[in-house]
């Protein structure tokens, strides 16, 4: 149906609530994304996100298109959930100047990349001819249903996943390579045999290969690993994702939605160190509020990134961006956006807090019930549920979901607030029975104010939503060069450096010396010049009362060699030649290495966490780890 011009004055009021929105859903959703984490969180706030903008945008035209915004900006919220981040956060908390503002630096590229990749995408909802996106979404189809069919293999084959986990720790640092070979080879075998998405299965088939090449270039071949080791350094990846973008957008001359994209671009840049800078007190204080500063932390960087991308929506809309073209009918794109936001992320991330209370907390017993285990009742329940989603969005294709709102500003609302509430219980169910081991669960208090300020500005906003139109001076087109970022944009870049030197002196006047869990990025005491220290094999001398003894007494009943490899399992072989290869683990926490003894068997009564100390060449194991502090392993590196 055609709509007509009207005039709709673009308020400061308007803009208030655009902005005041976006913060406050990209605020819950990010804190919410801390609680699942990975790249399926991450879709959750960026789903959120495009709802948000459409619901504050008071045009028709947006509101209609909601669920797809919705689409658009969980897919460009997704490959930043690769970044591992929390590396950065550590060399924040040291009271070395290099490594601190070393450590700044580093989240202001990583919230760059995440919120440019994001913005960038998400324009294309508001940009692109509704058969564009449809023609989008089909490649984007088979790419999901492959990587479901790679999931379910893992998962039915836990010593395959264990294998893979294991070699992508061992020669991809961790990255998504195995996401971004999927990627290349679905949308290569879609381009070949379906010419009328060729466009757009060669879009997902370059952002594919420009991981493969970003990595390769930059972390496997050249060397830059920000964060090393054992994180993930996709970063390289993802930097291919974004030239990718930006020059597809520069291609097809879509200035608007690269607009978009360069506001998230330095919107992510500013408010991931900022938001870390921020908690700062909080991290020295000794009040309750310390114990969630993280969570605090997570839900500012949230809410500077929803306000970039707010900001940058307010200037489309009153500078009049054009409606795109509704040249098909919306039903199929809209169900499964919906299917999308409503069932298939329910799915990636509710999932988790069933296994939490069978496999962490132990809350349910994991022993069958009229012959059935947990896992599958639970799975049924879950099939149950879908089977009821799908029916609704059935006959919602048909119009004939007589709940549904009949307004556009109606729909992408309950589909707001049900992501919101639904993960917001979710959150709170997988993480309340942890509470009885410490104190109560702090964070979701802020989720569910969050979450009831979102639902709040939603309903305070109906009056106002039933005046949407199309405004009259809505024709400027998305190539025009009205949406350049001008000379502002390059000041406010300008500002980055001194920003994070502020930071960086501020953070490290604000403590006495770095905090417990500080890591060093540089010099030797770098934590992974610690880590290479220790990995390797290691032939057992003896044992010693004391660390530093000068003869070891001879084994009793100890490992003769122990190897500590780059997966981060270690072997351990007796004095008879028997190893043990899948039972242990290693790692670095609070600013030591730390043994995990038996730490895969989890009912094994040896189970133990004891810290390594290496001085003068000599690895030092606290010995037996279950009885710490009656002796040591004393341990020589084998080779040197």
């Amino acid at each position: 149906m055609t709509i007509s011009p009207v005039c709709v004055e673009w308020t400061k009021r308007r803009s208030l609530f655009l902005c005041a929105l976006a913060s406050v859903v990209m605020a819950y959703g990010w804190g919410y994304r801390g609680v699942v984490g990975h790249e399926g969180g991450a879709m959750i706030p960026g789903g959120m996100l495009g709802l948000a903008v459409c619901l504050g945008s008071n045009r028709l035209d947006w509101q209609r298109r909601a669920g797809v915004a919705g689409l658009c900006g969980a897919v460009g919220w997704s490959w930043g959930g690769s970044l591992s981040y929390m590396e950065q956060t550590l060399y924040a908390r040291s009271d070395s100047l290099p490594d601190v503002l070393y450590g700044y630096a580093m989240l202001c590229l990583l919230g760059a990349l995440w919120a440019g990749v994001g913005g960038a995408i998400l324009g294309l909802a508001f940009t692109l001819p509704r058969s564009g996106l449809s023609r989008l979404a089909r490649p984007f189809s088979a790419i999901s249903a492959a990587f479901l069919a790679v999931y379910l293999l893992l998962y039915f084959n836990p010593e395959w996943r264990d294998l893979l986990d294991r070699y992508t720790a061992e020669h991809f640092d961790d990255a998504d390579w195995l996401a971004a070979t999927i990627v290349v080879l679905v949308s290569a075998a879609y381009w070949l045999v379906s010419p009328k998405e060729r466009r757009e299965a060669a879009l997902f088939l370059a952002g594919g290969l420009a991981w493969w090449v970003g990595y390769l270039a930059l972390t496997k071949i050249g060397g830059l690993r920000i964060a090393p080791p054992y994180r993930s350094e996709g970063w390289g990846g993802v930097a291919g994702i974004l030239v990718v973008l930006f020059f597809y957008l520069l291609r097809e001359r879509n200035r608007a939605a690269l607009m978009l994209g360069l506001y998230g671009l330095v919107g992510g840049g500013i408010g991931f160190p900022l938001a870390v800078f921020l908690r700062h007190p909080l991290l020295q204080s000794k009040s309750d509020l310390a114990s969630i500063q993280w969570k605090l932390a997570e839900e500012s960087f949230g809410f500077f990134m929803g306000l970039a991308i707010a900001l940058g929506v307010r200037r489309l809309l009153r500078g009049g961006l054009a409606p795109a073209k509704e040249d098909e009918s919306p039903t199929r794109l809209d169900v499964f956006s919906g299917f999308v936001l409503l069932v298939a992320l329910m799915w990636m991330n509710l999932r988790r807090t069933p296994m939490a209370w069978i496999n962490q907390y132990h809350v349910l017993p994991d022993t069958p019930t009229a012959g059935i285990m947990p896992t599958t009742w639970l799975l049924l329940g879950g099939f149950l549920l879908t089977a009821l989603a799908l029916y609704a969005l059935y006959l919602y294709a048909r119009n004939e979901l007589a709940i549904a709102p009949s307004s556009p500003y109606g729909k992408g609302a309950l589909m707001l607030m049900l992501m919101m509430w639904v993960t917001a219980v979710a959150s709170f169910m997988l993480i309340f029975p942890g509470a009885r081991l410490g104190g109560f669960p702090l964070c979701d208090a802020t989720l569910v104010s969050l979450s009831a300020m979102g639902t709040l500005l939603i309903l305070s906003n109906q009056a106002a939503a039933q005046s949407a139109g199309i405004p009259e001076n809505a024709r400027i087109p998305a190539s025009h060069e009205v949406w350049r970022v001008g000379k502002k944009y390059t000041l406010v870049w300008a500002s980055v450096p001194p920003l994070l030197l502020l930071f960086t002196g501020l953070s490290m006047a604000m403590q006495d010396g770095p905090d417990t869990s500080a890591r060093k990025r540089f010099g030797e005491d770098a934590y992974w010049r610690k880590i290479a220290q220790v990995e390797g094999a290691w032939e057992v001398d003896g044992t010693a009362e004391t660390m530093g003894a000068v003869t070891p007494k001879p084994l009793t009943d100890a490992p003769k060699r122990l190897e500590f490899r780059h997966d981060r399992s270690v072997v351990s072989t007796d004095a008879d030649g028997q190893s043990e290869a899948e039972v242990h683990t290693w790692q670095h926490a609070d600013s030591l290495l730390w043994l995990q003894w038996y730490n895969r068997k989890k009912d094994d009564p040896r189970r133990a966490s004891v810290p390594l100390t290496v001085t003068d060449g000599k690895l030092y194991v606290p010995w037996p780890p279950k009885d710490k502090g009656a002796g040591f392993l004393v341990c020589h590196k084998i080779g040197g």
